[in-house]
């Protein structure tokens, strides 16, 4: 299963679900993905923890869902966030509405809860909901916690603008003193309204001072997911060496390796011209040994090598696994070790040819090589590789052709050409010594000592 696969639970029966991009919008996250039937699936997140999921039908205009796929911080999967959201949650089932509700009582405040419910306005009747909230708003007016039951206004304000008691209940004189300390934004209400805080701080963290308040309260409620989304947009929005070491310092607190790579491809992908992080992702690269993306940005990005870094690349092509780079990679790859280390460039190289005669024929090898032949440490073997090529189909140079196949460990085909020799020359022991040699190197001793025979039979009869 892909990072982007997952199973979503409907009581016990399972849904398989294709993740196709996450939304991270003031406190929620949501997930948009999609079942093998094409339907789609909404999972809903308050603050990383899981609430629930439904089956989309439609998004409703101006709803919570839509405003969060245009204004939020959204990615497409495969993604961290998703996976970090999807592991940490597991398993991730339905929940029905009135267990919904029960499940926010039993786990958030009364404010949170009708913040909550108002995500679902595209999915449960918007009545159920607004009643719901109502509900909430009445409680403590009844309980003389105005408020309270204030701040439980604001939120229908912006759920149900247009909706008569919403229009009339502001009105009461006794909600004018919260009314100007709403509209003045007071820190008052930034202390003791905190999704009020939020979505204003949201919605300017354009501004300096909103986006330094909103990462403070983030970091005190530990949200670093939301952390590491909100200095990744203001990098992306504004780039800088300060919030570029921010988001690293959070990166390496919070991220495994591979996660931390993939944010920054990410953000590299949209400001691709920004050094440092350039820079660091090549670094990473290079430290994990990942040859294409290495290849990849040599070619396309003007980045200018450290000495420590050309010896890092010759120290991956040591790797065996630098074995399988495919051979129109080689030039790039190995242009800067030669000119900084061309003793274990020449040593890769030599032992990449032995490997390519496994699958190459000899004029494929002679091209990879061709970009290397003007170095005077790599021309012998590419002419050894030329002579070879031309002697290929010459009968009266088998045994030179052999002696150079065994060089390059290529003993099956020194045997055939040793053999081609000795048919074409019998009274020579020079092929039939060679055989022998070849075999035993094989570890295939009764053969090896065959030729050995037959080579001394025939010096006898000289």
């Amino acid at each position: 299963m892909s990072d982007k696969q997952f199973v979503l639970y409907d009581h016990q029966k399972p849904i398989q679900l294709q993740a196709e991009r996450v939304s991270l919008y003031m406190q929620s996250e949501i997930i948009e993905a999609v079942s093998e039937n094409h339907d789609m699936y909404y999972l809903f997140f308050y603050k990383s923890h899981y609430l629930t999921a439904v089956k989309a039908k439609k998004v409703r205009r101006q709803s919570y869902v839509e405003f969060a796929f245009k204004k939020g911080m959204v990615y497409n999967a495969p993604h961290p966030f998703i996976h970090v959201l999807l592991s940490s949650n597991n398993p991730c089932k339905i929940v029905s509405y009135k267990p919904l509700l029960k499940k926010l009582d039993s786990n958030y405040t009364p404010q949170e809860k009708a913040f909550i419910l108002t995500f679902f306005e595209s999915f449960i009747p918007k009545k159920h909901l607004f009643n719901e909230i109502k509900s909430i708003f009445y409680v403590y007016r009844r309980n003389g916690q105005s408020f309270l039951g204030y701040q439980i206004l604001r939120i229908l304000m912006d759920f149900a603008p247009n909706h008569s008691l919403v229009k009339q209940l502001p009105k009461d004189s006794i909600f004018d003193k919260y009314a100007i300390l709403y509209n003045d934004k007071s820190e008052e209400i930034f202390t003791k309204d905190s999704i009020y805080a939020e979505k204003i701080l949201y919605n300017q963290k354009e501004d300096d001072h909103c986006f330094q308040q909103l990462v403070a309260r983030l970091e005190k409620e530990s949200r670093w997911i939301d952390l590491i989304a909100l200095y990744s947009y203001k990098l992306t929005a504004t780039p800088s060496n300060e919030y570029y070491h921010s988001l690293l310092t959070l990166l390496e607190q919070y991220a495994k390796e591979n996660d931390m790579v993939n944010i920054l491809e990410v953000i590299n992908s949209q400001i691709p011209t920004f050094p440092p992080l350039k820079q660091d992702l090549f670094n990473k690269y290079v430290e994990t040994h990942n040859t294409e993306k290495v290849v990849h940005m040599l070619n396309n990005q003007d980045l200018q090598l450290t000495e420590s870094q050309v010896q890092t690349i010759g120290d991956m092509l040591d790797d065996t696994k630098a074995y399988s780079i495919h051979p129109e990679m080689l030039p790039t790859l190995l242009s800067p070790v030669m000119d900084e280390f061309p003793d274990k460039a020449q040593k890769f190289l030599h032992k990449y040819v032995i490997l390519l005669m496994r699958t190459q024929e000899l004029k494929h090898i002679k091209a990879i090589l061709n970009p290397f032949k003007g170095n005077h440490k790599t021309h012998q073997l590419y002419r050894k590789i030329d002579t070879m090529h031309k002697l290929t189909d010459d009968l009266d140079q088998m045994q030179r052709l052999g002696e150079l196949y065994y060089e390059f460990r290529q003993m099956e085909s020194a045997i055939e050409c040793f053999s081609w020799e000795m048919e074409l020359k019998p009274n020579d022991p020079k092929p039939l010594q060679w055989l022998s040699k070849t075999y035993r190197e094989m570890g295939m001793k009764h053969e090896s000592d065959a030729y050995q025979q037959l080579c001394v039979n025939l010096q006898k009869r000289a």
